[in-house]
């Protein structure tokens, strides 16, 4: 089993769980069985974020742990096959070892709505602090 966390980067803070894909540059990829970590930059696995979830499904990723997802962007997870978890604070070991004990919500379309504040991509009009402007 394995699990894709978008981080904030994927050195001096490659524990620091991101506030969602949008706002991040790397993932950790947990491997459960082999209790192993490691870290990619988003650029080096997808060109654009569209592609971001057929190369995590070639890397056997079936979970994902973030603090918040859009919601179209959670159906399109769900709809291949991919659980979406939602973090507990942004401490990345901290959420691993939830995980593992059950411990972490399923993220669903209400939660997803609850942070509806995350990008949608008109820079313009955004009320964020997301810093893209």
């Amino acid at each position: 089993m394995k699990i894709a966390i978008p981080v904030i980067d994927n050195s001096e803070h490659k524990y620091d769980i991101a506030n969602g894909f949008n706002s991040t540059g790397s993932l950790c990829l947990y491997n459960k069985d082999s209790d192993q970590y490691s870290w990619i930059r988003i650029a080096d696995l997808a060109s654009n974020m569209g592609e971001l979830l057929p190369a995590l499904i070639s890397k056997d990723v079936d979970n994902v742990i973030t603090k918040q997802i859009h919601p179209m962007a959670l159906q399109v997870f769900i709809l291949k096959g991919v659980k979406v978890y939602l973090s507990e604070g942004f401490n990345l070991k901290e959420n691993i070892d939830l995980f593992n004990q059950s411990k972490l919500h399923m993220c669903d379309a209400i939660s997803s709505y609850a942070d509806i504040q995350i990008c949608g991509g008109e820079c313009s009009v955004c009320s964020t602090e997301c810093n893209e402007k």
